[in-house]
């Protein structure tokens, strides 16, 4: 008898970080990468964004926001080790055996300014925002973020590509999610920036770490 897949379940984590000292500690980090105070960078890219542009995200495969050397903060240690955590409990889930696997974690952060030109329309009707990591292969590969400033708003995921969910963005949360079902978020309408931390998550092979991953 072939044994059925849990069906989808989003792991919760919730902190108590300081989000005003984390939201200024990150803004200094995108102010540090654009003007090259962090190596790593090519310059072609520094060149291409600005502040406006989405920077940290666009800049993603070339640094780690749990890489303790140059993103060292106590807001970002507790997140790491939550969602180690996490990652277990969805290994016991999904029938993994978490040690065996060996994770390791990429996490960037999505810094965003006031949507330009906001048509006020969800992704719901905008196939073009909905997107999946790691070619959405399902456990054991695992995406999340968390919520340093994103209310109000919602992130939408096509559970299993087919099935709409609401994930109403909730300030020191963060949560864990196999890939394999598209997500997007909707326009952002305040005059604050917007941030969340996002990170995959998956199984290291031939104990091989490609570059700006870490150990989980």
């Amino acid at each position: 008898m072939i044994a059925m897949k849990p069906t989808h379940k989003f792991f919760d984590i919730f902190l108590n970080n300081d989000l005003e000292k984390l939201t200024n500690f990150l803004i200094l980090k995108q102010d540090q990468i654009l003007s090259g105070q962090i190596p790593g960078f090519p310059k072609e890219k520094l060149e291409k964004y600005d502040k406006f542009n989405g920077p940290t995200t666009q800049l993603g495969d070339y640094y780690n926001i749990f890489d303790k050397e140059y993103f060292g903060d106590d807001a970002l240690r507790d997140l790491h080790r939550e969602l180690r955590d996490a990652t277990k409990e969805a290994c016991r889930y999904y029938g993994i055996d978490y040690d065996s696997q060996e994770y390791i974690i990429h996490g960037w952060y999505n810094l965003d300014y006031k949507t330009q030109n906001a048509t006020g329309v969800s992704p719901l009707k905008n196939e073009q925002n909905f997107h999946d990591h790691m070619a959405g292969e399902g456990a054991p590969f695992f995406h999340g973020y968390y919520c340093v400033n994103a209310e109000p708003s919602s992130t939408w995921y096509k559970i299993n590509g087919i099935d709409l969910f609401e994930n109403i963005n909730k300030n020191n949360r963060a949560i864990v999610s196999e890939t394999g079902h598209p997500h997007g978020r909707d326009d952002w309408y305040e005059d604050i920036p917007r941030i969340t931390i996002a990170y995959d998550i998956k199984p290291s092979v031939d104990d091989v770490i490609p570059d700006h991953w870490i150990i989980l």
